[in-house]
């Protein structure tokens, strides 16, 4: 079906094959294969088979990563950070490197409470700190899923389950990611217009707690997890604090802008409780209610200098990041 339709995929697995030389040779004869990503939840045996709960997990899942490599697939390694390993972060990433990965990705926990798995906070900083270090390093290493800025400042990106994109399980049912355990329709029974614009997704879509509304980083943050906070039956990401009201000024970025260019808006809108988000392609951002007199200044009128003395150096900021996600385009 895949090969029929000419779409490419990548394939997630735990790398415990029962013929490896079989299913490598498999996937080499797919053009569409984009590679693979291999669950590897640790940098020695201990560690790793006590996520995997199977002892020999770690030396099966090491000896198919090369075995892949060495085929000329590409693998990104996938690491859950747990109590077990939040210490290894930067030996997890060698270990990758070592086998052939070309990325390392490193995710939270995402499910029920479990004590003898679940990193404690402080552990979780210490990761996230860990990753960020190797991150400034210049290693190939990133967060998967999405860490509140207000828990902890990281290059941690929000979510877009359920905006940008869906989870369609063999059986037709859509979800909007693959951690949440909310079905919001069938592709058997309904179209995905249908069900993209249904209830279902519509609530999940609503789902942004009301710290986040005002909050600076909503458009980086994107109102961190649903999916988690909906398996624990809670309202909100545990790791949600308080909303940021207040940034440092960051240091200037690579992108120079001319104070009499005129940003024009090039992005379709949709109103959230939350404040609106800004669409165009594959551009998504969410952006609070006081965004709004920004957004309107930005008319093919007013220029970056009048911007900047109305609403001030944070006001230019914003723009020129949608600059960059090519919302706004500058005349």
């Amino acid at each position: 079906m895949l090969h029929e339709h000419d779409i490419p995929f990548a394939l997630f697995t735990n790398a415990r094959w029962h013929e490896p030389a079989r299913l490598v040779a498999f996937l080499q004869a797919i053009p569409q294969c984009r590679g693979l990503l291999v669950s590897l939840h640790g940098a020695t045996p201990v560690s790793h088979d006590a996520f995997s709960g199977v002892p020999g997990s770690f030396t099966e899942t090491c000896a198919n990563i090369s075995q892949a490599v060495v085929a000329g697939l590409s693998v990104t390694t996938s690491t859950v950070i747990t109590g077990c390993n939040w210490y290894e972060i930067e030996d997890i990433a060698c270990l990758g490197q070592r086998l052939g990965a070309n990325h390392a990705v490193f995710n939270r926990y995402l499910g029920n409470p479990l004590p003898q798995i679940e990193p404690d906070e402080n552990q979780l900083h210490q990761a996230i700190e860990a990753i960020d270090c190797l991150q400034h390093q210049g290693w190939r290493v990133k967060f998967g899923n999405c860490i509140p800025q207000c828990f902890h400042s990281s290059s941690s990106t929000g979510c877009l389950a359920g905006v940008a994109y869906c989870t369609i399980d063999p059986w037709g049912n859509v979800r909007p990611c693959n951690h949440a355990p909310l079905i919001c329709g069938n592709l058997l029974e309904q179209s995905i217009e249908e069900i993209w614009h249904g209830e279902a997704m519509s609530h999940w879509r609503g789902m942004i707690a009301e710290q986040c509304w005002h909050c600076l980083e909503l458009p980086h943050c994107h109102g961190t997890c649903r999916a988690v906070a909906m398996i624990r039956g809670v309202e909100r990401d545990p790791l949600i604090r308080h909303p940021i009201l207040e940034k440092e000024p960051k240091p200037p970025g690579e992108l120079t802008l001319y104070e009499g260019a005129r940003p024009v808006r090039r992005y379709t809108l949709r109103a959230e409780d939350f404040g609106y988000v800004l669409m165009r392609g594959n551009h998504i951002v969410p952006v609070t209610i006081a965004a709004r007199p920004v957004l309107n200044a930005c008319d093919g009128k007013t220029s970056l200098l009048q911007l900047q003395e109305r609403f001030g150096q944070e006001a230019l900021d914003f723009v020129g990041s949608l600059v960059q996600k090519g919302l706004i385009e500058l005349r």
